[in-house]
C-alpha cells in the first residue's frame, strides 16, 4: 500500500546491518523514531479522512438546501398563498 521511505541520513538503511549488529541504544532509537513516524502518518490519514467526510456532509446539506429553495421558488403561486 505505502512505499517504504528511505531512512534519514545517519540512520541504518534497510538491508544493512541488522538489529543484532547494531548498538542496542541506536536500535532502540531507530525503533522509537519509526514508531513516531508511523503514529504521525496515522494521525495525518485520520485527519484527512475526517476532513473529507465533513466536506461530503456539508456538500450534501448544501444540495438539500438548494433543492428546497428551488422547489419553493419554482412552485406555482395561487391567490391563497400570496404574502400580504
Amino acid at each position: 500500500m505505502h512505499q517504504p521511505r528511505p531512512a534519514p541520513p545517519g540512520l541504518p538503511r534497510p538491508g544493512g546491518a541488522g538489529p543484532s549488529q547494531m548498538n542496542p541504544a541506536l536500535a532502540a532509537r531507530v525503533r522509537q523514531l519509526a514508531a513516531q513516524a508511523e503514529h504521525r502518518r496515522a494521525i495525518a490519514e485520520f485527519r484527512a479522512r475526517r476532513a473529507a467526510d465533513q466536506q461530503a456532509r456539508l456538500n450534501a446539506l448544501l444540495l438539500e438546501a438548494i433543492d428546497a429553495l428551488t422547489s419553493l421558488l419554482s412552485a406555482p403561486r395561487n391567490a391563497g398563498n400570496r404574502p400580504a
